[in-house]
């Protein structure tokens, strides 16, 4: 019986894994055609996406949040400042830091309509679930998410090298 259960759960994790894939490519996909809806980069979304998470901050905050270089975080927000969704401020605490600030209303005019309408059918989505089934997703998702950081810190902590153990 132990070995049915094995194999068994062996075929969901295996199950699990290629959703888990398709799932990840599906959503880069999707930010990338809100991006284009917006005119932006599927990166640069999801560096505004950093901002509304995190408010202002520094470039080189930017960069280690996001774990790209000083130069690619400088040819970011050039691009996003042209695109009028960031400027540049000087700290009021430190006016030797720079700032970068979201222009909120900018970005919300420009991809909140695609999230309006994902958002409207999330919650038809989930009628379909119990409570306790939605638990059980949170308690997914919240694993995943701590698990990709890590993966996330240890990738950025060996730039340009295989990662082995």
């Amino acid at each position: 019986m132990d070995g049915k259960k094995k194999s068994g759960k062996s075929a969901l994790l295996a199950t699990i894994g290629d959703l888990a894939r398709e799932f990840s490519t599906s959503t880069v996909l999707m930010h990338q055609a809100i991006a284009q809806k917006a005119g932006l980069t599927g990166t640069d979304h999801k560096y505004i996406d950093l901002l509304f998470q995190h408010g202002s901050m520094t470039a080189g905050q930017l960069g280690e949040l996001s774990g790209i270089t000083t130069g690619a975080v400088t040819a970011m927000i050039d691009r996003l400042e042209k695109s009028k969704l960031v400027k540049r401020e000087h700290s009021p605490d430190d006016r030797r830091k720079v700032l970068v600030v979201l222009d909120r209303e900018e970005a919300l005019k420009r991809i909140g309509p695609a999230f309006k309408v994902m958002q409207e059918d999330l919650e038809t989505l989930y009628k379909d679930f119990t409570v306790s089934e939605l638990v059980t997703v949170e308690k997914y998702l919240k694993a995943v998410v701590e698990f990709t950081n890590k993966q996330i810190r240890s990738l950025n902590e060996k730039p340009g090298k295989n990662v082995s153990r």
